[in-house]
């Protein structure tokens, strides 16, 4: 059965692209990617939004404060009273382009990617030295795959300052997707070169020499757990190498660091149910498919992996009840529809 898709996780206005990447597996059960799903710390700004708001309720035209609780609503996620405030202060003021820029990253937060284009492209009449500006215009060409546009913004931006990293990493993740992972490599390690606590472009390095089979993403990842230690990617990623390469005891060990940070993170408890598969260690698959859908109790292939456990230990049954969970959450899944007619035939003998 092929296998999955890792969904990556970068941006530089926030949001989230995806750059895929396969492999293959010849058992039923199929190791999950996931994605860090660490939070940001409680809010303490409410004060400063209650200050803000004393001030526009004194002047209804303070664009200032306006744009100042946008921002500050923006960090407590709270997008749609943000883009109302962001309105208002592009109404109120139309010179300044930090304006045009807030309402643009709302903009393409919200989905309205055609006004957040139009947003960064008066941002930049506006101030045509905006690199902010020019980066997150060239990103919302990436994401609609225009990347001669893309790239020529961020070279744009570069003109303006030679030592900006995101642009660098712009440029990499470009040449990713063009299949270039030679000049790739080279524009992520100019972008830490200019700041060396860049996260994602470690990861990504990481990512592209795994993909490779290569020991060197170990350095990379390490990095990025030392940039970020209580970030669960490096791990999860590292877990994933090993995994590529039949290293599963060193595996199973970034899986388990990965878990004493999120405890409940199903992608990395699901591999843990995968690797005891194919240890054909099924009491030990079952435990961790069956912790994956505690966490997670819409994890369509943990019920089918589950259910493969207890095929192999002749619990037919509970692999019949596996099989029918996944089918009723998911009917296209047709391996499960196989097995649940194989179980059902062998039980009907």
């Amino acid at each position: 059965m092929s296998l999955v898709t890792r969904t990556i996780t970068f941006g530089l206005l926030g949001s989230l692209f995806f750059l895929n990447a396969c492999r293959n597996s010849n058992t039923q059960v199929q190791q999950q990617h996931g994605k860090d799903t660490s939070h940001v710390a409680v809010d303490t700004i409410g004060p400063k939004i209650t200050v803000y708001t004393g001030r526009i309720n004194s002047n209804a035209n303070d664009a200032d404060a306006y744009w100042n609780r946008g921002k500050l609503e923006v960090l407590q996620k709270n997008y749609g009273p943000a883009f109302n405030d962001f309105t208002k202060t592009v109404k109120i003021d139309s010179t300044k382009d930090n304006y045009y820029s807030s309402l643009a990253d709302v903009d393409f937060i919200l989905g309205h990617t055609r006004e957040a284009k139009a947003g960064f492209e008066k941002c930049i009449s506006l101030n045509p030295g905006n690199t902010d500006a020019m980066l997150k215009l060239g990103e919302i060409y990436f994401y609609v795959k225009k990347y001669k546009e893309a790239k020529d913004l961020a070279d744009r931006a570069l003109k303006v300052n030679i030592h900006l990293a995101q642009a660098y990493f712009m440029k990499g993740l470009i040449f990713l997707e063009e299949g270039d992972t030679g000049k790739a490599l080279s524009s992520m390690q100019t972008a830490v070169e200019q700041k060396s606590s860049y996260f994602n472009a470690y990861i990504q390095m990481g990512l592209i020499y795994s993909s490779k089979h290569s020991i060197h993403a170990l350095d990379y990842f390490n990095s990025a757990q030392n940039i970020d230690p209580h970030s669960i990617q490096p791990y999860y990623e590292k877990g994933m190498f090993y995994q590529s390469v039949g290293d599963y005891d060193n595996a199973m060990n970034s899986y388990s660091q990965l878990l004493q940070i999120d405890s409940t993170n199903s992608h990395a408890l699901y591999n843990m149910g995968f690797i005891s598969f194919l240890k054909e260690d099924y009491n030990k698959g079952i435990y961790y498919f069956s912790r994956t859908l505690k966490s997670d109790s819409t994890y369509t292939m943990a019920y089918y992996a589950r259910g493969n456990c207890y095929e192999q230990l002749n619990d037919l049954n509970k692999a019949l009840d596996d099989y029918t969970k996944t089918i009723k959450q998911n009917p296209d899944i047709k391996a499960a529809q196989e097995s649940y007619n194989e179980v059902k035939a062998k039980l009907h003998k």
